[in-house]
């Protein structure tokens, strides 16, 4: 997440150095520096508020505050496995998917998936939230987990497990 302080300066005074200082809900999160700009490498819940920001002269005869601006940090996901149809015959096409509730804004965010039955990887991590099965059989029945990761891997998520059984066919006997 990136805070910048614009402001604009008199052409006149175009030698003058300034200094910023940014708050989040009145507390200073950066003290007084020459760069407008104030960042987050891997912004949290916690960092969701109201920032300002005062720019000053560095002889300090001139200061202003910003008005503020609400910024609210939403939980990046946690994803949830779905499965279609909702009862699979053995035979069928399974397709096991990941949804992720990841907010329009942040559509650039390079996501990886992999799915897991019962603890070991059906599919390593790709670019697909669908992990798919042609001809389902009955030992793909097993409990579902899948995990979603940015493609930089600095944050991991693993969705609730979810038990998908592949039922028989039913056979039936001509007389």
């Amino acid at each position: 997440m990136t805070v910048k302080c614009d402001t604009r300066l008199d052409p006149l005074r175009g030698g003058t150095e300034l200094h910023f200082d940014f708050y989040r809900d009145g507390r200073t999160v950066r003290e007084f520096v020459i760069s407008n700009t104030y960042k987050v490498r891997s912004a949290q819940l916690k960092d969701s508020g109201n920032y300002t920001c005062e720019v000053r002269t560095a002889s300090d005869i001139v200061r202003k505050m910003s008005d503020g601006i609400y910024i609210h940090i939403h939980e990046f996901f946690p994803p949830e496995i779905k499965v279609t149809p909702s009862g699979v015959i053995e035979g069928d096409e399974m397709m096991v998917k990941c949804d992720t509730r990841l907010d329009p804004l942040r559509g650039d965010t390079n996501l990886k998936f992999a799915f897991h039955r019962d603890g070991r990887a059906v599919r390593e991590f790709g670019i697909s939230n669908t992990y798919r099965v042609q001809s389902a059989q009955l030992e793909d029945s097993g409990n579902y987990t899948c995990e979603v990761r940015r493609r930089s891997g600095s944050m991991k998520k693993r969705s609730d497990e979810l038990y998908i059984q592949i039922h028989g066919k039913d056979v039936k006997v001509s007389q």
